[in-house]
């Protein structure tokens, strides 16, 4: 099981109206005091409504359509179904070119924008900006949180299906890269878009993208240990990233429940990561005849694997002493098991693991006690992280330029 964002759903809104009375109000222009100073102004179109009547009601269309696809949090199947992804990207393409148009992109009361949001995870909170900036800010984070969706659908048992899930990870964690610069340009109440937020899916992202590289690499018909030890070390180290990018002090305030969870997930996943880059460098001395040094680095595997188990039965044990007599008891023991869930396949793959690196450490420091008398070093080199994914694709083109050309008369 793998996190998913949950969406951000909209309230239907007149864009072609709002924007047709902006324009042909002589006495409204946009704001010149932007409260960021380095904020590039664009003077307000000089051309009036019935110009450009066509583009405002495709605009205003394309926002209600996704109004209606992103109805609640976890309706991303149906949201996909509907072609949602493909019109978000459509919407953020013709933002981007309004906006370059010189249409609103500071809040202004007076200007008849009301655009509201509603938070992705504190449900009865809106939130309504009259900017176009705003807009964008939250069809980009439900694009990724879409991208997420499917990422979570990947079967990392098929090479195929990884490497697609590498490709939605590096999009995913790219496109947080540029909205983390953009939202940090705004004015924006809701921990959705704050830095902190942004910032730790970017982590995870990444982090689940070089799981998803040592996933492609293990399957593949020729694997080398050495090469998966450097994936798989990057894997752990991108999890630890993520991991402390969860226990942001403003994340533990606003959404406790969900960064515990997410913290749970990526610390799992770091502990079993570490385990695996040991386990495949032992094999790496075992081919080298290094059987000191195999030892040590089944040892250090072992342990990892049984910190990893011994975490994962403390959170079965919260889970078991959970009480479900008080609405507080419910909403602990239902996030226990949210947390249980997580971290399920992580448990069944060190159930797996385990007993292969224990038994093959039994037997090699009895042959080594018997046959090699190898001396075994008291440490051993760290291991490199060999890091492929990446957070610097930009935007697809289908976010930058619109299916049809805007403003085309004019």
């Amino acid at each position: 099981m793998v996190l998913v964002i949950p969406l951000k759903a909209a309230v239907r809104f007149d864009m072609a109206k709002a924007l047709g009375e902006w324009l042909d109000n002589d006495e409204q222009q946009v704001s010149f005091q932007p409260s960021n100073p380095l904020q590039l102004v664009t003077p307000k179109p000089d051309f009036k409504s019935v110009a450009c009547r066509d583009d405002l009601i495709r605009f205003s269309s394309l926002r209600n359509c996704l109004s209606d696809a992103l109805l609640k949090a976890e309706s991303h199947a149906a949201a996909l179904k509907e072609g949602a992804l493909e019109d978000a990207h459509e919407y953020h393409a013709a933002l981007l070119e309004f906006e370059r148009r010189g249409f609103p992109t500071m809040d202004d009361e007076n200007n008849g924008l009301h655009l509201t949001w509603k938070a992705a995870w504190a449900l009865h909170r809106d939130e309504t900006h009259s900017n176009l900036l705003w807009d964008r800010s939250c069809i980009t984070f439900n694009i990724v949180a879409l991208l997420s969706y499917q990422t979570s659908h990947c079967n990392v048992s098929d090479r195929d299906e990884c490497k697609k899930g590498v490709g939605l990870c590096q999009q995913a964690a790219s496109i947080l890269e540029t909205l983390h610069e953009l939202a940090s340009s705004q004015d924006f109440a809701t921990v959705d878009l704050s830095s902190s937020m942004l910032l730790f899916w970017k982590a995870f992202f990444l982090a689940l993208g070089q799981s998803f590289v040592y996933r492609m690499a293990s399957l593949a018909k020729a694997g080398n240990h050495g090469t998966l030890s450097c994936l798989s070390q990057s894997a752990y180290t991108l999890f630890n990233d993520a991991l402390s990018k969860a226990q942001d002090a403003r994340l533990q305030s606003e959404v406790p429940r969900q960064s515990k969870q997410w913290a749970t997930y990526c610390k799992a996943q770091a502990m079993m990561a570490a385990a695996k880059a040991e386990y495949h460098q032992s094999v790496v001395q075992r081919l080298e005849y290094k059987y000191g040094a195999e030892i040590v680095r089944l040892r250090q595997s072992l342990s990892k694997l049984q910190a990893c188990q011994e975490f994962i039965a403390s959170l079965a044990a919260q889970l078991a002493s959970s009480s479900s007599s008080s609405k507080k008891g419910k909403e602990d023991a239902h996030s226990a098991q949210e947390e249980m869930n997580l971290v399920d396949y992580t448990s069944r793959e060190c159930q797996v693991i385990l007993p292969v690196v224990r038994d093959r450490l039994t037997e090699i420091e009895r042959d080594n006690y018997k046959i090699y008398n190898e001396e075994i070093p008291k440490q051993v080199p760290e291991i490199e992280p060999k890091q492929l994914i990446k957070s610097t694709m930009g935007y697809p083109t289908t976010m930058l330029a619109p299916k049809r050309k805007l403003f085309v008369g004019l």
